[in-house]
């Protein structure tokens, strides 16, 4: 009986205490820290009003911008030297082609062509895809992938290309990264050494070209 008596007390002391502390503004319950109960998902890029709790970042942003001259881990070969000018265009020339691409890589370089660039530029090359089709005036000069302006075009001068854009083509760097565009460029050299029956030459590279898109995606 004593023992039932002193649980009941003790029940009563803390509820009493409770109230009292809460009453008197001392005790918050569950939400003690409430940006810790109910989490606050900022957005990168939202623009707070606040000045003055904001004031460290520019434009009051929530997203800090990263120490000048840093680069963040695995991001190397985003680093670009050649800037969008027609000097940085000439200059790209002396970029190489990585030679540690892997069979997945230029297969996945395919697949790319085909949902980039084909569109413009055909599935073989040819300038005949639906928006050439549609906007001749968006065809560039040269004939196809065969004509030897694309034979002989640097592969250097192909990747800022696709960094940066030319004439009537935009920038694809913000679908592919910098081992996607060398890809990209393979499959599009391997394109220009066609024959005119479709074929390419075996010392070209070993990787077949593939027809169906389907197929390639098998292949995966």
């Amino acid at each position: 009986m004593n023992k039932l008596f002193y649980i009941v007390l003790s029940t009563a002391l803390v509820s009493l205490s409770s109230c009292f502390l809460k009453s008197s503004g001392d005790f918050t319950g569950i939400e003690y820290a409430p940006d810790m109960y109910y989490s606050k998902g900022y957005e990168p890029m939202t623009q707070f009003s606040d000045s003055s709790k904001y004031r460290y970042n520019p434009y009051f942003m929530s997203m800090r911008e990263p120490v000048a001259g840093t680069i963040a881990k695995g991001q190397l070969d985003y680093q670009y030297p050649f800037d969008n000018s027609a000097e940085g265009y000439v200059a790209s020339a002396s970029l190489t082609m990585p030679t540690d691409l892997t069979e997945k890589e230029l297969l996945r370089g395919e697949l790319q062509y085909q949902i980039y660039c084909s569109v413009c530029h055909g599935e073989k090359g040819g300038n005949d895809g639906k928006v050439s089709a549609k906007q001749s005036v968006l065809k560039p000069s040269w004939a196809n992938y065969q004509d030897p302006y694309v034979k002989n075009l640097p592969v250097g001068n192909i990747y800022h290309v696709l960094t940066y854009g030319k004439n009537n083509m935009g920038s694809y760097a913000y679908a592919l990264t910098p081992r996607e565009r060398w890809s990209v460029i393979s499959y599009v050299k391997r394109l220009s050494a066609m024959d005119a029956d479709g074929n390419i030459p075996a010392n070209v590279s070993a990787i077949p070209i593939i027809s169906s898109t389907d197929t390639l995606t098998q292949k995966q």
